[in-house]
């Protein structure tokens, strides 16, 4: 019985472990199918999102990360069409591809932030095949938007404006250009205002006369004169309109005379007073820029001496060698000058008496003389005519009233007698407003057709009264 019962245990130890064998055999086959399972998972999912992933970044920054996950695996199986997606994959994934199909089909109202870049709701159709992309977006709303933002700006950076700023330009100079040919023909036999034109230097050493009182201005052996020789050249027809402009109290001031020798212009004549110092200097100067110098000759007027032009005046009381006296001590002051001027001389200018002798010698010594008309009685101007000494008048003072007005007012009276008498002669002392509204008066006078001309320019021109 005892054995019996061994038999009948060990049959059954044999089946328990058959059984245990059995199951873990099905345990192992259900962990092979289950790895199996998941392996084809894993190769499924690492073939589908291949191509989608790549373009799906690239072009839909705004919508969220997991739509790229699952729309991507059902797009790749199906054919490129949007509708078939949803159909074909199973269940599982067809509920995670439907929800970014949704929005992205309702994203109507997301179009304005897709502007920027590109439309978001279509990154399945894109990477299914470029070729298309073009037809599938029905971006052919929204590539128009794109369109318009990227024409704006380029319009914006080349601007129209840039071609017609150099058009306007090109006009200006031409239109700048246009009025000076229009404005030289009437005047070209003028010197034009303002050019350096070398005169003749001095001394002319056939023009001296070495005395003991210095080198004195005469005839030259050829009958050449010191007022042709010294004179700036002039050119302008008979019956062209001309001004001449004296300038006098040079010498005295040194900023004063620098302004008139640098900035009239060379037909400006220029007048020093005989007690300057460094007279042959600004001679020098003076010539160098162009223009003509006289030499004041103070004359005695009505209330002197209480009004006392200077040491060596030529006075009514004094006998005829004794003003000759002074006036070869003035006239030694400097070489280079054309003629001479009186100074003041309201009294002296009315004697004709006394004015013979002066103007005898100026005449033997080729010098011209130019009437300031310090008085409306003056004679000097007929006394040197009757002896032969080229001679000039004053039409106007610039500045007995220094102020601009003023001074305006008597250029236009100029202009106003030249127009009518052919020449007129304007004097001005070396005030800076005087040198200012001359400087801007000159070159207006080409256009109304009337020559500046230096003061040898009105010589035995104007009627004496």
């Amino acid at each position: 019985m005892a054995k019996k019962a061994q038999r009948k245990q060990r049959p059954a130890k044999t089946k328990d472990k058959g059984g245990g064998n059995r199951r873990f055999g099905a345990l192992g086959v259900a962990w092979t199918l289950l790895v199996l399972s998941l392996a084809g998972v894993v190769g499924w999912l690492a073939l589908a999102p291949v191509p989608a992933p790549p373009p799906q970044t690239a072009q839909d920054t705004p919508p969220a990360a997991p739509e790229p996950g699952t729309p991507d695996r059902t797009a790749s199986p199906p054919p490129p069409s949007v509708t078939e997606q949803p159909t074909t994959p199973p269940a599982g994934t067809a509920q995670t591809s439907q929800p970014p199909a949704s929005p992205q089909q309702a994203v109507p109202p997301v179009a304005p932030q897709t502007t920027m870049p590109q439309p978001a709701a279509r990154p399945t159709d894109e990477p299914a095949s470029p070729a298309p992309q073009a037809p599938r977006t029905q971006t052919a709303a929204k590539p128009p938007e794109p369109a318009p933002a990227d024409t704006a700006p380029r319009s914006e950076p080349p601007p129209p404006p840039a071609p017609p700023q150099p058009e306007s330009t090109v006009p200006e100079p031409r239109k700048a250009a246009a009025p000076r040919p229009a404005a030289q023909p009437p005047l070209q036999p003028v010197a034009p205002s303002g050019d350096r034109i070398a005169l003749a230097p001095v001394p002319d050493p056939a023009l001296v006369d070495r005395s003991t009182k210095g080198l004195l201005p005469m005839i030259g052996p050829d009958g050449r004169t010191p007022w042709q020789v010294y004179s700036r050249p002039f050119s302008a027809g008979n019956k062209t309109p001309r001004i001449a402009i004296l300038i006098v109290g040079l010498g005295l001031s040194q900023s004063a005379t620098n302004a008139a020798i640098q900035q009239l212009p060379g037909e400006i004549t220029l007048g020093f007073a005989p007690y300057a110092q460094n007279l042959p200097h600004w001679i020098e100067l003076s010539r160098a820029a162009g223009h003509e110098v006289m030499l004041q000759l103070p004359m005695e007027p009505y209330d002197y001496p209480r009004n006392d032009p200077g040491p060596h005046t030529l006075l009514t009381s004094l006998r005829d060698d004794q003003n000759i006296d002074r006036l070869e001590w003035l006239l030694s002051r400097f070489t280079g000058y054309v003629g001479v001027t009186n100074f003041q001389g309201a009294k002296f200018t009315t004697s004709e008496r006394h004015l013979r002798p002066v103007m005898d010698t100026l005449a033997r010594r080729g010098l011209m003389f130019l009437d300031l008309r310090a008085t409306e009685q003056s004679a000097a101007a007929r006394v040197a005519m009757r002896a032969g000494v080229p001679r000039a008048m004053n039409n106007r003072f610039l500045d007995s009233t220094a102020s601009r007005s003023s001074i305006d007012a008597r250029l236009n009276e100029l202009e106003r007698i030249a127009q009518q008498t052919g020449t007129a002669v304007g004097v001005g002392f070396a005030y800076p407003v005087t040198i200012e509204r001359v400087a801007n008066w000159a070159p207006t006078l080409r256009i109304k057709g009337i020559a500046l001309a230096p003061i040898t320019g009105t010589v035995n021109r104007q009627a004496i009264q």
